[in-house]
């Protein structure tokens, strides 16, 4: 199973290099589809006599990936990094304290119907009633 191992190990590696390649990193989908091929070469490797071909499959699936985008430049549309959110009435919370504390001194208008956005946080949780922090309701 050692061999297995280091087989995923490399594509996994493959996986990383081609994304990174490509400025973003890999997308959780990408990573589940290769471990769970492993996974399934594992699974089928507990039988003895299969545990050799299951092992050269694997590092096979390996070097067909890497003969397939070695020298090719990554053409898939990454969407990274996210756009910025410009939408004044999304709120974000401020990065550090020194932002929290400049964002009243910053003044300008508030969007209509959105509360006062340059105010500190009490803690409390807009839509809900004052004083209720959350709690759910019954």
């Amino acid at each position: 199973m050692t061999g297995l191992f280091f087989a995923w190990a490399a594509g996994e590696g493959i996986i990383f290099w081609r994304w990174g390649k490509a400025g973003a990193p890999p997308t959780p989908g990408v990573l589940a589809m290769s471990s769970a091929l492993f996974l399934g070469l594992a699974v089928i490797g507990e039988y003895k006599p299969a545990r050799p071909v299951v092992t050269a499959f694997a590092f096979a699936v390996d070097l067909a990936i890497l003969v397939k985008v070695l020298g090719k430049a990554p053409s898939q549309v990454t969407g990274w990094p996210p756009a910025m959110i410009d939408n004044p009435g999304v709120i974000l919370p401020p990065g550090n304290a020194k932002a929290a504390a400049a964002a009243p001194a910053a003044g300008g208008s508030t969007a209509a119907g959105t509360g006062n956005q340059g105010a500190p946080s009490t803690g409390s949780v807009p839509g809900l009633p004052t004083g209720s922090r959350g709690a759910v309701l019954s």
